[in-house]
């Protein structure tokens, strides 16, 4: 093994990037809190920390900041980025935190969301705020009663947003942690604050683990004396052709969905990998790619959205299918309801079309919500079973279908909706 505060280099990224380029056969690299200069005892990245195969990183006690500087990920795995079209797939890549280990964003982030979200330098989240300061707003339209949810969540917060030369839209560099094409990975022990996008996002990986992560976000932080709009906080998402994974003991709060997996494909034209203005790193060449998602083991989360879901399952144009969803309590208060619901099945039709048998092989048990919506199912579900549900919320369905061939053979059981006081 190698220690990171052995290297040198002109900054941070350089330093840790250096370990990882200069480690011994068995792979790992210890990162500890930072001894190099004294200066400070946390990492500041200018740019990602770059994962080859056969890579296990143990972060120990160990604090990484993104700096004002940087537009980039924390992690991201070597096989994948800006002039790398067609990620090929690596093995054995490994991430894991011994005691407290957090990766926090920067103070001025200089871009946040994903691909679709606008950014802005002054980008006001409380609704007066955006009467007040949103340039993007008619002025017919600057009251409280009139602002729409676009208004509210097209735009983040980003100071490239009036950088000639720099996209003015969110992209893949915004997630935390981003691997794609790797089997055999894990991610473990660490807690992501303030990230710029989604904390965690998998493409096309397969046979690996993510677990014990802490999410720290809630679509919201003040900067310079205001609350900013921070985009698509999600916390773990699984992407197309992800399975065989294992997803358990994920705690905190989210701004978006805490678990997603989201098969989501659609129509556009050819995009190479590493295309920006896209929260996908990978190509969209759909006839040398997976669509769906399968194999999956969610379990143990005890967390909570600012806006969304628990757990979404999200098949466009693809299928999600043998997938296990098993102990989630949402430990939202009743008082503040979320817009959607603890668990999420399917889409309401405006981002594709969902199939028939899109959803298969699904079981959901053991669930506490505190939604107007325990189960929300838009799309179609079949060959399935929920069991052991409980809403704390009396004032609604245990799930809400948008169709009414909704379910296909699926067992419901043990429904409950605590009693109205």
């Amino acid at each position: 093994m190698v220690f990171a505060n052995d290297f040198q280099g002109r900054n941070d990224s350089e330093i840790l990037n250096a370990a990882i380029q200069n480690r011994d056969a068995d792979g790992i690299v210890i990162i500890a809190p930072r001894t190099v200069d004294g200066e400070r005892n946390y990492w500041l990245l200018d740019s990602a920390i770059l994962l080859p195969e056969n890579t296990t990183v143990v972060l120990q006690n160990a604090k990484i900041k993104l700096s004002d500087a940087c537009r980039d990920n924390f992690f991201r795995t070597a096989n994948c980025g800006i002039g790398i079209e067609d990620p090929q797939l690596i093995h054995n890549v490994h991430i894991r935190g011994e005691g407290v280990c957090v990766l926090e964003g920067a103070d001025h982030p200089r871009s946040t969301g994903d691909g679709g979200k606008i950014l802005r330098r002054v980008c006001p989240h409380y609704p007066e705020d955006i009467c007040r300061f949103a340039d993007w707003i008619p002025e017919e339209r600057r009251s409280v009663e009139k602002i729409t949810f676009a208004d509210r969540h097209d735009y983040t917060y980003g100071t490239d947003a009036d950088k000639e030369g720099e996209s003015h839209y969110g992209d893949w560099r915004n997630i935390g942690v981003l691997f794609a094409m790797v089997e055999d990975f894990s991610i473990s022990g660490i807690r992501i604050k303030e990230p710029h996008a989604w904390s965690i996002s998998l493409e096309a990986c397969c046979n690996g683990r993510v677990e014990k992560i802490d999410f720290d976000a809630r679509m919201h932080r003040m900067i310079d004396g205001m609350m900013m709009n921070i985009e698509n906080q999600d916390g773990l998402n699984l992407r197309n052709g992800c399975h065989h994974i294992v997803v358990s003991d994920i705690t905190g709060m989210t701004g978006d969905d805490v678990v997603a997996l989201t098969a989501w494909t659609p129509v556009q034209k050819y995009r190479p990998g590493g295309s920006l203005c896209t929260t996908h790193v990978m190509h969209n060449d759909w006839s040398r790619r997976d669509r769906d998602i399968h194999d999956v083991i969610i379990r143990n989360i005890l967390a909570c959205s600012y806006l969304c879901c628990s757990v979404r399952l999200l098949p466009i144009l693809a299928h999600i299918h043998n997938v296990v969803i098993d102990g989630v309590v949402d430990t939202r208060s009743t008082e503040v309801l979320p817009r959607y619901a603890t668990i999420l099945l399917g889409d309401e039709g405006d981002a594709g079309e969902n199939f028939k048998d899109s959803l298969q092989n699904i079981t959901i048990s053991n669930v506490i919500c505190n939604t107007r919506r325990p189960i929300y199912l838009q799309g179609y579900l079949s060959d399935s079973a929920i069991s052991n549900v409980i809403n704390n919320n009396p004032n609604c369905e245990m799930i809400t279908m948008l169709h009414e061939d909704g379910l296909n053979n699926v067992s419901l059981t043990n429904m409950v909706c605590v009693a109205k006081k």
